[in-house]
């Protein structure tokens, strides 16, 4: 990495990195910018086109898998994409290429870091799919995607030329083998965890120079660990979890709907109710509980009872463990019941589904009708019958696969579009921009007024109603919803946008994004614009936008009253504002937008670029305010701040100070006056506050 990097060197870098790649650049310029870290001074930084590169690289990657294993489920294709996208192989990537050596910065402290991964993969025997000994820098990673956006921008947006030029570089690919014998920790606790309705709770704090990593399943301590980086420690916390849990939930098992529990049984909470609604869903008699065993004296009975249910092979029967009670003794029956119906869909290599409700003539019309809303013809029909077809649909393919490739050909094509429409908008705002136009809420709007929802075949009553109430609402709003309603967006219907107007046509056109863009931009329009986001903020993101500006800690806390989910802000640990709902997202953004309301007078919302900016503890005091100015003056490459004490009074014990503070800027000297301080140390950080206040107002440090 070079700290510092004149246009020679420059030069040098970019022609070391055509020759890794083996492709000459038309527009060299990309590539010096895909090399430069927003450290270094006067130069446009890899930013943009890093957040560019994610989604090529997001879409290239799922293109490969998607082709390569037609067969692999929805869920082991996204823990496969992610795995191949993630931090760790980014960086490994630019390790093994060398792409480190290239990176111009003025960051001393990248050096270090740098250089302890280097050395940590270089003692790594086998390809790491999830985490080493040391947490991999996010540069290394950024600088792979902002080369490959330069790569995309220089062959004119084709895809298909940017991952022959960077395909090489992938390769080994992580395949459903590694992860089979590296599955990712944390995913997999959360997996197996929810799958048991299990809540995971990782919690971390420091001892001494470790972090410290604790797992607690409902409450309950399972497994620790600790190490030098926080991240390693949740990874090595959730590993030893996992290895407490593995001979009641199998690491295998990950995509099971009905398994084991985890509390050292295989006993399923409430699993008569579970039964009984497992039964209704599939139209199945109510199940049928007999004692078969009530031995014992009164004060010590023990029972044991079957369970038994009709289902469209024929009746099935199991009985449970002894029980000290019936009502036990019957839940541990339909226990075993839940967990043999699941072994038998495993055998069968499909699931246990119901009824068709929607025949083949009527999808035809569907089809029909939907190629009509996107005017394209599909050279291959099944595709379309799949892009609408919900995964509660019996006897179908649903449009799961399709719905994860559909959100990479989304989440390019948008940030391409807005990438050349904004040219000189900042990343951050990009980056608000890009996911404005990729939400649950905007993508399921787009599926109401075109009607895609009214030709999704599936056989989950309770979605009609939660699509209906949706579409009332959504007929009442006068102007553009940016972020969340009265009612919360189903997310069906932004599946069925993702895979129908996104994934379908992209495969029938070959894989072509450029041909898929030309179809689908109509459907998505009106865009959300930055006027858009400048009128109505994302709340919840902007909350902690700024609050991290102001290196304030925000937690947005969740409960239950009665029907109403409640949500309440704190910042620091301190109650700011509450709000509720009937859906836990809507009262989180309420509450957000409550919080953001009582916070507008110290740090106007507007103002959500800001780097530094008045604190939202009542005062305009900035932590360590000195060490930022001089920070900011070191990378302006002005001169040292110059401190003066400007009063000095007050009998001894009780001395008042009021310190200034002077800058020599390109635009002349400024000087600051700060407030009165019992302390010079005090003073002249106050002094420092506002001086970084002033700057700001005057966009310096913009």
């Amino acid at each position: 990495m070079s700290p510092c990097c004149p246009s020679a060197e420059m030069e040098l870098s970019v022609l070391a990195v055509e020759n890794i790649l083996r492709y000459s650049f038309r527009n060299k310029k990309l590539l010096e910018e895909a090399l430069t870290h927003p450290s270094f001074p006067n130069a446009i930084s890899y930013q943009r086109l890093e957040l560019l590169g994610d989604a090529v690289l997001g879409l290239t990657i799922i293109n490969h898998l998607f082709l390569v294993y037609p067969t692999l489920e929805h869920g082991q294709l996204s823990l496969l994409r992610a795995a191949n996208v993630s931090t760790e192989k980014l960086a490994r990537i630019t390790i093994r290429h060398g792409f480190h050596r290239y990176i111009r910065h003025n960051a001393p402290a990248l050096v270090h870091k740098v250089r302890e991964f280097v050395e940590a993969v270089s003692e790594e025997d086998d390809p790491v799919a999830h985490g080493g000994s040391v947490k991999a820098p996010k540069v290394l990673a950024d600088i792979v995607e902002s080369v490959a956006a330069s790569v995309y921008v220089d062959v004119d947006f084709d895809l298909q030329k940017t991952w022959v030029i960077i395909r090489g570089l992938w390769e080994p690919f992580v395949t459903p083998d590694d992860l089979e014998q590296q599955p990712q920790p944390v995913t997999m606790l959360f997996e197996i965890c929810q799958k048991n309705g299990k809540q995971v709770d990782i919690k971390h704090w420091r001892k001494g120079a470790k972090s410290i990593a604790s797992v607690f399943v409902d409450g309950r301590f399972v497994a620790s660990a600790s190490s030098d980086q926080k991240d390693i420690a949740r990874l090595d916390a959730a590993k030893v979890a996992l290895d407490k849990l593995a001979h009641l939930v199998p690491v295998s098992t990950m995509m099971l709907d009905y398994c084991a529990g985890i509390d050292g049984t295989f006993e399923i909470e409430a699993a008569k109710h579970k039964l009984h609604e497992l039964c209704g869903m599939k139209k199945w008699p109510k199940p049928v509980y007999s004692i078969e065993k009530d031995a014992g004296p009164p004060h010590e009975k023990k029972f044991v009872c079957s369970v038994q249910i009709a289902t469209v092979d024929g009746i099935l029967q199991m009985s449970g463990d002894e029980k000290s009670r019936v009502k036990d003794a019957e839940n541990s029956a339909a226990s075993f019941m839940i967990w043999a119906l699941q072994e038998r869909v495993k055998n069968n290599s499909k699931s246990v589904r119901t009824t068709s409700s929607c025949p083949s003539a009527e999808m035809e019309v569907s089809v029909l009708a939907v190629e009509n809303i996107i005017r394209y013809s599909f050279r291959n029909k099944k595709l379309l019958e799949e892009a609408l077809t919900h995964s509660s649909f019996p006897d179908a393919v649903s449009y799961e696969r399709l719905e994860l490739l559909g959100d990479a050909v989304l989440g390019l094509a948008i940030i391409s579009h807005l990438f050349l429409a904004y040219p000189t908008l900042d990343p951050g705002q990009l980056s608000l921009l890009r996911s404005a136009n990729v939400s649950t809420e905007k993508l399921a709007r787009v599926a109401i007024r075109h009607g895609f929802h009214r030709f999704v075949r599936h056989n989950a009553p309770a979605l009609v109603h939660k699509v209906k109430e949706f579409v009332e609402v959504v007929a009442q709003e006068d102007d553009l919803v940016t972020y969340g309603g009265l009612v919360k967006a189903p997310k069906v219907l932004a599946d069925v946008v993702e895979s129908v107007a996104a994934a379908a046509v992209y495969v029938d056109f070959d894989f072509d994004l450029q041909k898929t863009w030309a179809i689908i931009r109509g459907l998505l329009e009106p865009f959300v614009t930055p006027d858009d986001l400048e009128q109505q903020p994302q709340p919840v993101t902007m909350l902690f936008e700024i609050c991290q500006k102001n290196g304030k800690q925000v937690d947005i806390k969740h409960w239950r009253n009665g029907d109403k989910s409640i949500a309440s802000v704190y910042v620091d640990g301190q109650f700011v504002a509450s709000a509720s709902s009937d859906q836990k997202d809507i009262a989180r953004l309420d509450a957000a937008k409550v919080a953001l309301d009582k916070l507008a007078n110290l740090v106007p919302v507007s103002t959500m670029t800001l780097n530094y900016c008045a604190g939202i503890d009542g005062t305009f005091e900035i932590e360590a305010a000195k060490h930022k100015l001089h920070e900011l003056c070191g990378m302006k490459k002005w001169p040292k701040p110059v401190y003066s004490i400007e009063k000095d009074a007050g009998p001894p014990h009780e001395k008042k100070f009021v310190c200034s503070v002077q800058i020599a800027t390109i635009n002349g000297a400024l000087q600051m006056s700060g407030d009165e301080k019992s302390r010079v140390k005090d003073a002249e950080n106050s002094a420092a506050s506002l001086m970084i206040r002033a700057l700001q107002e005057c966009n310096y440090c913009l």
